[in-house]
Parts: C-alpha cells; sequence; structure tokens
C-alpha cells in the first residue's frame, strides 16, 4: 500500500524537485546577503542582488573554469523565466497606481513630450553611433529599435527604498510607465524598415508599422476591463487577505492571457502594458487603494530579489566576442546620450521643475525585461539561417550584458541624482 503511494507520489514529482526549491532559498540567501553588503558600500540594493547573481550564476568563474556551471546553472535560470514575468507585472500594477487624475492634470502633456522623446533620441543616438563605426544600418537599427525602452523595475525600486518625494519623483514614475509604450512604438517603427533593409518577403509596410499601435491599444482595453473587474471583486470580498489574494489572482491572469496570445498569434499583448492600465483604472475608482497597495509592497520583495539575482545569473561573459564587445560600448555610450539629450530636450518644451531638467534622465537608464524581450523577437527578424553578417543571437548576446550593465549602475546614478535633488531619505 505505501509503495503504490510512493509510486502515485513519484510521478507527480521529479526526483530532483529539491534541487528547485534549495536553488530559490539560495538565490534569496544571496540577494539577502549582497544586499547588505551593498549598503556598506553605500550602493543600492538592487546593485548589489545583481552582483550576487553574477557570482552564483555561471558568468563569471566559467571565464577561469570552462566547464564550471554556476552554484545556479543557466537551465536552471532559464527554468525560472516566470519569475521575472510576475515581478515586472506587480512592478507595472505598481506604476500605474500613481496615474491618478488629479496628479495628470498637474502634470499636463510634459510626461508624455518627454517620454516620446527620450525614447526617440536613444533609438537615433544608437543607430547613428553604430553606423558612425562602420557596422551595417539594419543592425544599427535593431540595436536601436531595442535600446529605446526602460526598465521600470530598477527604477522604482530605488525610489522605494530611499522613500523618494517629491515632482522630480513624480515626473520618474509617469515617464517610466509611458517609456513602455512609446518604446513599443519606435521598435514597430524600427523593425518595419529592417524587413525592408534585408529584403524580407513580409506584410505591408503600413501594416508592420500599424501593429505595435494596435498592440497597444489591445493592451489598454484588456487592463481596463481587468481594473475594472479588480475594483468589483476588492468591493464584494472583505478582508486584507481576500483582497491582496484578488489583485495576485487577477495579475496571473493577465501574464497567461498575455503568454497565450503572444505564443499563439503572434500578436505580442504586453502583460506589462496591461497591469499598468489595471493599476491605473484601481487607483482611480477603487476606495480600498489605500489599504491594498501596503500589502502588495509587503509580498513583492522575495520576488524583487529573486527577479534581479537571475537576471544576474543570466549574464554569461564567455559568449562574448571582441566584435560583441564594441557594440556592447558604443550600445551604452549611445544609449545614455540619447536618453539624456532627449529628456533634457523634453523638459526645455514643457514648463517643468529646473531640477527635472538637469535629473530626470538620470532615472531612465536601467534596462531590463522589456528589452530582453524585444531580443527576443529580434531571433525572429534576424535569424542565424539568412546569412547575415551579424544576426539576432549576437544582438541577444549585447543586449543581456548590456542589461546587466546598466541595472548594475544605473540605480547607483538615479541614487546620486535623487540625493542631489534633495528627494531621497538615506536609510541604514
Amino acid at each position: 500500500m505505501l509503495s503504490r503511494y510512493y509510486s502515485m507520489i513519484s510521478q507527480i514529482l521529479p526526483e530532483n524537485d529539491y534541487n528547485l526549491v534549495l536553488g530559490l532559498a539560495v538565490l534569496l540567501l544571496t540577494g539577502l546577503a549582497f544586499g547588505k553588503i551593498s549598503k556598506n558600500f553605500h550602493i543600492p540594493n538592487v546593485t548589489g542582488y545583481l552582483l550576487g547573481g553574477f557570482l552564483v550564476g555561471p558568468g563569471f568563474f566559467s571565464l577561469f573554469f570552462p566547464s564550471y556551471q554556476g552554484i545556479v546553472s543557466v537551465d536552471y535560470v532559464e527554468s525560472l523565466k516566470i519569475i521575472a514575468d510576475i515581478e515586472l507585472a506587480f512592478i507595472a500594477f505598481t506604476v500605474g497606481t500613481e496615474f491618478r487624475f488629479e496628479y495628470l492634470k498637474r502634470l499636463g502633456a510634459a510626461p508624455v513630450i518627454i517620454a516620446i522623446l527620450e525614447s526617440l533620441f536613444a533609438v537615433i543616438f544608437i543607430t547613428l553611433g553604430l553606423v558612425m563605426f562602420g557596422f551595417p544600418l539594419y543592425i544599427a537599427l535593431a540595436f536601436g529599435a531595442v535600446g529605446g525602452a526602460t526598465a521600470p523595475a530598477a527604477t522604482v525600486m530605488v525610489i522605494r527604498q530611499y522613500k523618494a518625494k517629491g515632482p522630480l519623483t513624480e515626473m520618474i514614475y509617469s515617464v517610466v510607465a509611458l517609456d513602455d509604450a512609446s518604446g513599443l512604438i519606435f521598435f514597430g517603427l524600427a523593425t518595419a524598415i529592417i524587413h525592408v533593409l534585408i529584403g524580407q518577403d513580409v506584410q505591408p509596410l503600413w501594416v508592420v508599422i500599424l501593429l505595435p499601435i494596435l498592440e497597444i491599444v489591445a493592451a489598454l482595453a484588456s487592463g481596463l476591463l481587468f481594473g475594472a473587474i479588480l475594483v468589483a471583486l476588492t468591493n464584494w470580498f472583505t478582508g486584507r487577505g481576500n483582497r491582496i489574494s484578488i489583485v495576485i489572482a487577477i495579475l496571473f491572469i493577465m501574464i497567461a492571457l498575455s503568454r497565450f496570445i503572444t505564443h499563439t498569434y503572434a500578436f505580442e499583448l504586453s502583460s506589462l502594458l496591461m497591469a499598468m492600465f489595471a493599476g491605473a483604472y484601481f487607483t482611480n475608482r477603487s476606495k480600498h487603494v489605500e489599504t491594498i497597495m501596503p500589502l502588495v509592497e509587503r509580498i513583492t520583495p522575495p520576488l524583487i530579489i529573486l527577479f534581479f539575482v537571475l537576471s544576474g545569473a543570466d549574464i554569461q561573459l564567455q559568449a562574448f566576442s571582441l566584435t560583441a564587445l564594441a557594440i556592447l560600448i558604443i550600445y551604452l555610450v549611445f544609449r545614455v546620450g540619447g536618453k539624456l539629450a532627449g529628456t533634457y530636450v523634453g523638459a526645455r518644451m514643457t514648463p517643468v521643475d529646473p531640477k527635472i531638467k538637469k535629473y530626470l534622465g538620470f532615472g531612465l537608464l536601467p534596462q531590463g525585461g522589456i528589452a530582453l524581450g524585444l531580443s527576443i523577437l529580434m531571433l525572429d527578424i534576424l535569424p542565424p539561417d539568412i546569412g547575415l553578417l551579424y544576426d539576432g543571437q549576437m544582438l541577444r548576446v549585447v543586449v543581456i550584458a548590456a542589461v546587466f550593465v546598466s541595472e548594475f549602475f544605473g540605480p547607483i546614478l538615479l541614487k546620486i541624482a535623487l540625493l542631489k535633488s534633495k528627494e531621497a531619505t538615506i536609510t541604514k
């Protein structure tokens, strides 16, 4: 009887399931340890999490010991990619709750103008920079298309850690939220041009250009619908435990729907944008925002640690070539230049606080989930078998490294900007 019961259990649970759970413990403890170390060096926790992940993954030590698989292997990191989707959905939902109607009326068109220009300038700067150094236009434009996006996770994490408040912090939240939409639009335009440059037979140009706009509209409609459902359910259910469970369930449904639509229909329904729009609807229509959002912030720290430690473990320096390293340096330098220039021009065109003009660009430098997702799409647009000098696989290797570098140094620069603007609070 017992042997038959054990046999049934073993068919459900693989023998190495303990490795999955043990790995999660290692990731959390690594993040906690390096978060503590980062405080001693007065750098943001996010930077410590990334460094810890880099050391427990195969990336660093495999340079000296080629057969080394890391405490956390590449396959293990790949198996936990869903954690990135979950954490980014929580971050996007939190950013969306900052979009209160009265707040948007006060800011006016400034966030929209700045978000469009900082994304556009990044695309243009990266493209021109790579062309200027002799790289083909198609691959330069491909890197530019990916470079326009900004990651909200690291930015929001730093703002929370230092309890930043003020006009600069408000504008950072707004621009980061809108950046995903503008980044996706410019990605669609750039990829349409790339298809023409490499001579692929594709749909009419106007269809390719219109597609990202349709994807944003679909995410908006879906997000508002889920936001309305969330408001209704949190009114119906009482108790903090029930309400936070509803928030989690709705976010999980949005992630599942996004993955299903994307994999089934070649249509990018962004779970980030859906979660962001759901958060915006929720914050303006619900009477329970002030009680629910503190609960969301309490359950996300373990997810944040896992997300950034896994991001650090995902970097693989052994896959780098001298050409990839050269592209990485050009990409990073010109992306930073584009972001800072675009932000400054946008701020000059609008009536904003002077410190926004001076420091806002430093809150838009990290890259993360969106950039990695766009680099995966480039694998299909520039496949290895197409016979091009540079393909999507090389682009993905560079983008992963760029994400690591930008999320390592970006939070440090944001911390400095928040301190100089006197909106951050130093915590011990």
